[in-house]
Parts: C-alpha cells; sequence; structure tokens
C-alpha cells in the first residue's frame, strides 16, 4: 500500500510538471508559469483588437513574475462584463467597470523583481482573483498573453480577466488590462557602479 502511494504521489507530482510551463516575454521582463497555454476562446469578444500574427493562445491559472526591477504602466483597455469588476494593484483600486468604462488614463507603478501584486475583483458576486490566481478554480481566473498589439498598440503583457458571469462562459472577455514595461537600473548595480568608477579614479592618481 505504501509503495502504491508513493508511486502515485510521484506519478501526480510529474503530470504537474509536464502540464506546467515557463515562458518569458521578447523583452525577458516578464515571465508567466502556470500551466500550459489555452487557445484564445472562439467567443472571446476582443479577437478582432488583436493584432496580425498574435498568438491563438494565452496562458489561464498561472502567474506573472517581473523578472528586473522596472516602471510599469497598466492601461484599461475595455470590458464586455455585465458585472461590475475591479482592478487592483498593491490592493488599491486602479480601474473599475462600474458605471460604464473606466477611465482611460493609464496608471504608471515602480516595480521591484518579483511575482506582480495585482488582482481582479467582480463586486457583484464578491469573488476574485490575485496575481498568481489565487484562489484558482474553473469560474474566475485571468489570463496572461505576450508581445501582443491591442488596437494597434503594443503591450508587453495583456490581462483577460473571466469574472465567472454567464454560465462561466470562460472566454476571458470581462476586462483586459495592458501593460508596458520600461526596465530601470537596480540600486545595487547603482551602488556597484559608483564604487567601480571611485576605485578607477582612486587608480588613476596613483599612477599620476
Amino acid at each position: 500500500m505504501k509503495v502504491r502511494n508513493v508511486v502515485a504521489g510521484l506519478a501526480l507530482s510529474f503530470a504537474s510538471v509536464v502540464t506546467s510551463a515557463a515562458v518569458i516575454s521578447a523583452d525577458g521582463l516578464f515571465t508567466y508559469t502556470g500551466p500550459n497555454f489555452e487557445t484564445i476562446a472562439s467567443n472571446n469578444d476582443f479577437i478582432s483588437s488583436l493584432g496580425d500574427g498574435a498568438a491563438s493562445t494565452y496562458g489561464i491559472g498561472g502567474s506573472l513574475a517581473l523578472n528586473q526591477s522596472a516602471d510599469l504602466t497598466f492601461t484599461y483597455l475595455g470590458y464586455e462584463a455585465g458585472y461590475d469588476n475591479d482592478f487592483l494593484i498593491d490592493d488599491v483600486l486602479i480601474f473599475s467597470n462600474r458605471g460604464g468604462n473606466a477611465s482611460a488614463i493609464p496608471s504608471t507603478h515602480q516595480t521591484v523583481m518579483d511575482v506582480l501584486n495585482f488582482g481582479f475583483y467582480a463586486n457583484n458576486v464578491n469573488s476574485g482573483v490575485s496575481n498568481p490566481n489565487s484562489p484558482y478554480n474553473n469560474t474566475q481566473s485571468f489570463a496572461v498573453m505576450f508581445d501582443t498589439t491591442f488596437n494597434n498598440t503594443m503591450y508587453d503583457t495583456l490581462l483577460f480577466w473571466d469574472d465567472s458571469g454567464a454560465g462561466p462562459d470562460d472566454n476571458h472577455d470581462d476586462m483586459v488590462i495592458g501593460i508596458n514595461a520600461v526596465a530601470v537600473s537596480e540600486p545595487a548595480t547603482l551602488v556597484l557602479m559608483g564604487l567601480g568608477l571611485l576605485g578607477l579614479g582612486v587608480a588613476r592618481r596613483r599612477q599620476a
């Protein structure tokens, strides 16, 4: 019995490894880790907004991490939902479709290398998920797509929210958020560069 349990446990562990994937954005700043990418639902209202040559898949149920400190600009791109949905960063409300489209003004945040702290929330059912798709279930989740144009604007990352409404319809078009990143130098790197320049200056003075 113990042997069977061990074998079963190893099989489950192996299965989880096989079904998990890590994908890095073209600029190397983002990593998506989680279940393999799935085909975009044919009834996603925003398929026509994606540029020519856009990927036909997105990652659902995983996590989105930043690989280097960067200034991140989040842009609200639209919604299809009947629910009142919110998008939050660091537990602060940034965008909402309550009463119609959210503000079109992008929101910029300086962020360090880590799993990004954002989430979606459906007010009608008092439930939501935060990155990394936690808690993940079959009714609410967000999808991730890298390096894609949306209405002719390029985004490093697109987030597609499914709020559990309409059954759920599982088409991840209840709210769409675009993210662009500009890498910034790490403080430690700046310190090391400063020390290096200082050392170089001292060496030149000694040679003189």
